[in-house]
């Protein structure tokens, strides 16, 4: 029997930054959470009911470590249900904004705008799998969403924050492929 995608639901996620945010304010300490991937599809744009887990950067990463951890065991999460992972992705060139949609009145709690997440979604372009959604249904959102219409836009984007990479030609295809859906289904709203 193969392993089962980890899913942490959106009320679980509300929940768990909400106790993070009292833990934050209780500690003193003046946070940063910077949230990224399925969370911001979920809570931002809600397109999704679930994530494998929540992808931030926090700052200070001593002062929210042991946070994160007693939240998870109050809450009977993953030890990992916040993790720095994402890492791996985020550019020199970020671009982040507030995320209102999340209540943390201690935290400065920001995201990435819609144009950097697609750019984010991009480069990682992850096919789906048993143990995880991938960024398919993701990037197929973002570029209608930002209504974009041809690869040279999305090229466009992708250097905006990422000068120096270009995508990998099977992502490439991919993402081209997902806009061709994206721009079938306009015409036939439009029809």
């Amino acid at each position: 029997m193969s392993p089962r995608k980890r899913r942490l639901k959106r009320s679980a996620i509300v929940s768990a930054l909400a106790r993070l945010d009292e833990l934050c304010a209780a500690s003193r300490n003046r946070i940063e959470i910077a949230i990224y991937g399925g969370t911001v599809m979920m809570l931002a744009y809600n397109c999704r009911d679930a994530t494998q887990d929540v992808d931030a950067i926090f700052e200070p990463p001593e002062a929210v470590h042991p946070l994160i951890k007693q939240v998870a065991l109050e809450q009977k999460l993953p030890e990992d249900w916040m993790n720095n992972a994402v890492k791996a992705f985020v550019s020199n060139r970020e671009e982040r904004i507030t995320f209102p949609e999340v209540n943390a009145p201690n935290v400065l709690m920001t995201r990435p705008s819609p144009k950097y997440l697609l750019a984010m979604k991009c480069i990682a372009a992850r096919l789906p799998t048993v143990f995880r959604d991938g960024d398919t249904s993701d990037i197929k959102f973002l570029l209608s969403e930002l209504d974009i219409k041809s690869m040279e836009e999305v090229d466009t984007i992708v250097r905006e924050f990422y000068a120096t990479r270009t995508l990998e030609n099977g992502k490439r295809w991919l993402i081209a492929k997902l806009l061709e859906e994206v721009n079938s289904e306009r015409a036939a709203r439009k029809s």
